[in-house]
């Protein structure tokens, strides 16, 4: 895979790739899109309703700056969290250091956000003293997972460029790794998305999105 920095109109950058033709973020904020989609409408929700220990899968793992904003998070706040990254991708961290997505963090998540690429695949690290993390290095189709979670990031690139991911198989698959009152979110609103969430089982929430985004998505296991 290539890939290109690309600014983004919130002062942030986010990674182009020619593989899917196909940006990490959107342009209008990458930024303001992480925190709006998956820290205010999941992780955030979540805390607001008690949780203090949450168990978060995140499809994919990206740039890692869903990751590191997560455990920015929990650390604020008084969580502990068990974030699980799933990547069919990973992107090298010479790359990612040319984001300059550390300089968004202040210590000790700077190196944070740098240890999430530094860590070993497929293996448990504990952050922050009380936290896990785990990165998968397979495609969703493969991932399987004993435990339940209790978020789930959907952010795979766009459906027209990795329609895979957005079948109903791959949505019911989901909606089974969710615990009772589990949520996911995502930046996509597509009708023929929602509707499929709507058939698996999911509650859905339409929710004002980040920038030019008119909306975004919350999806509940009831």
């Amino acid at each position: 895979m290539t890939y290109s920095v690309v600014p983004t109109t919130d002062g942030s950058n986010t990674l182009f790739t020619s593989q899917f033709n196909a940006s990490y973020h959107s342009v209008h904020g990458a930024l303001e899109e992480s925190k709006v989609v998956f820290i205010q409408l999941g992780l955030q929700y979540l805390a607001e309703k008690g949780y203090q220990h949450i168990r978060l899968l995140a499809m994919g793992f990206g740039t890692g700056l869903n990751a590191a904003l997560s455990f920015q998070y929990a650390g604020q706040h008084g969580l502990t969290i068990q974030y699980t990254g799933v990547e069919a991708f990973p992107v090298p961290i010479e790359i990612i250091q040319q984001t300059n997505f550390s300089a968004l963090f202040a210590a000790p998540f700077d190196e944070v956000f740098l240890d999430l690429h530094r860590l070993p695949w497929n293996q448990n690290h504990l952050l922050l003293q009380a936290s896990i993390f785990t990165k998968w290095h397979t495609v969703l189709e493969d991932f399987e997972s004993a435990n339940k979670f209790d978020l789930i990031y959907f952010d795979a690139f766009a459906p027209e460029c990795q329609p895979e991911l957005w079948s109903e198989e791959i949505l019911q698959k989901m909606y089974n790794l969710l615990d009772r009152n589990g949520v996911l979110t995502t930046y996509c609103a597509k009708g023929i998305f929602k509707r499929t969430l709507k058939k698996v089982g999911f509650h859905l929430e339409n929710h004002p999105g980040p920038g030019r985004k008119r909306e975004i998505t919350r999806a509940i296991k009831l």
